[in-house]
């Protein structure tokens, strides 16, 4: 087991209809770890032109709900 201090963790929640997710699962049987390696590929592309665009919508959400660093 990790120290969570050292190793800070967040969990995600993403809301599928019943019908996408049978989807994603005959597509990809182990979604999840579909999931993750996608997000680890995206962590992995230096900083691309689309970036920025990600960057400007993560301002106007965090303006809407405030920082989730808040927490």
């Amino acid at each position: 087991m990790s120290n969570s201090e050292s190793n800070p963790t967040r969990t995600l929640t993403l809301v599928l209809p019943e019908e996408d997710w049978r989807a994603l699962r005959a597509a990809e049987p182990d979604a999840i770890g579909w999931l993750r390696a996608q997000i680890q590929n995206r962590l992995s592309v230096p900083a691309a032109p689309w970036s920025q665009s990600s960057q400007e919508s993560r301002s106007a959400a965090e303006s809407w709900r405030g920082s989730e660093d808040e927490y």
